[in-house]
């Protein structure tokens, strides 16, 4: 499984309520993942581990040499002009059933342990690392840094905490019946 902590370095992604940067709650939660799929015995690679820049073409050429079985990219949304009335999470996949049901299995997981986050579904995206990448892929949004609801949240290590193990499980699930 190759895991794709969205951003870093100087491309800091979004930056929501309170200065709250896309990079730092992505980094957190994708080392989490990381880990807890590793005590559970998965060959997991990162594709950083740092606060480093890394361009969309070598997360997906990392991926597709590695011949993984799943792609997962974990990101943080916002929204324009700053609306904060705008939350949810959201988990996209680009095609297939193998993309979809990943892609399902993960939003499945996050509403469970983010009851109060709205549902904004499984959808289609044309995202780089999730249409170019050869496995099934899905590009997790954990919610809206820019959003009432999600921001705080985010922010909350306990929060990022349950977030890492729903992505975790959601991943486990779809490997137990897709692989």
């Amino acid at each position: 499984v190759v895991i794709d902590p969205g951003h870093g370095g100087p491309d800091s992604g979004a930056v929501g309520i309170g200065g709250i940067k896309e990079t730092d709650v992505v980094l957190d939660i994708s080392l989490q993942v990381t880990e807890l799929l590793r005590n559970k015995g998965v060959k997991v690679h990162l594709t950083r581990s740092t606060e480093t820049d890394l361009d969309l073409p070598p997360r997906v050429a990392m991926a597709n040499r590695l011949r993984a079985n799943a792609f997962i990219s974990i990101h943080a949304n916002a929204s324009t002009n700053t609306r904060k009335d705008v939350n949810g999470i959201e988990t996209f996949y680009f095609s297939g059933s193998r993309g979809f049901n990943l892609a399902s299995d993960i939003q499945e997981q996050l509403l469970n342990v983010s009851p109060t986050s709205p549902n904004r579904g499984v959808r289609r995206g044309r995202f780089f690392v999730i249409r170019r990448t050869n496995m099934p892929a899905a590009l997790v949004e954990t919610g809206f840094l820019t959003g009432r609801i999600d921001s705080s949240k985010l922010a909350s290590a306990s929060h990022r905490r349950k977030l890492s193990f729903a992505i975790a499980k959601g991943i486990l699930n779809y490997l137990k019946r897709d692989n």
